[in-house]
């Protein structure tokens, strides 16, 4: 019986899913057989410029509506593997349709916001943010890093919200190469885990 996977896109506040973090990302997980979703949440979402807690806060309740009416409309049973890729309000969004879902689902959170860290004990998966992030103050980051090492991923120094600095396009490119290369190899190791299981159970 074939294993089938999808990988489902959470985009930014106009950070969209062609953007390089979710384009490479989706790219790397469509090479490792999965299928891919790609969720968009409305263009006056896009559009906002707001970006502090309270800005964020009824944004990221909206965007949940809004993708959990596509979401229920996938047959989440014929998939054994699935995988949510996400950035900034996205992660969060990823975190709590999951929830609502019953989904089992590994987590690839990019720049979270402060509404996902309390998600992070719930999860399996990893997150990577930059100590530059205006988005999340650095000292709730460190003390994410600290509570949950085994999901802090990469913690760039200097990166913004992007996972940039300024005036370094070299280095971007080599973090972007970073991440993608960090969540391949978390789904080599998922991968590895699969199968232990499904060989344990062949063996009962």
């Amino acid at each position: 019986m074939e294993n089938k996977k999808l990988a489902v896109l959470f985009p930014g506040i106009g950070y969209t899913c062609m953007k390089p973090l979710l384009y490479y990302t989706a790219q790397a997980a469509q090479a490792h057989g999965y299928e891919i979703l790609r969720l968009d949440y409305g263009e006056d979402i896009h559009a906002f410029r707001g970006r502090t807690e309270e800005e964020l806060q009824p944004l990221y309740e909206m965007a949940v509506g809004r993708v959990m009416k596509t979401l229920r409309s996938v047959n989440w049973e014929i998939y054994q593997d699935i995988l949510f890729i996400s950035k900034s309000i996205g992660t969060a969004v990823a975190c709590e349709t999951a929830r609502q879902l019953k989904l089992d689902a590994l987590q690839f959170l990019m720049t979270p916001i402060r509404q996902t860290l309390s998600y992070l004990g719930m999860i399996r998966g990893c997150f990577v943010a930059g100590t530059a992030d205006p988005v999340l103050d650095v000292v709730l980051l460190q003390k994410a890093a600290e509570e949950y090492p085994d999901k802090a991923g990469i913690i760039f120094e200097g990166c913004n919200h992007s996972l940039e600095k300024k005036d370094d396009t070299a280095g971007n490119i080599h973090r972007l190469g970073e991440v993608v290369e960090l969540m391949e190899r978390l789904l080599t190791e998922e991968n590895k885990k699969q199968l232990i299981q499904n060989d344990h159970r062949k063996k009962e």
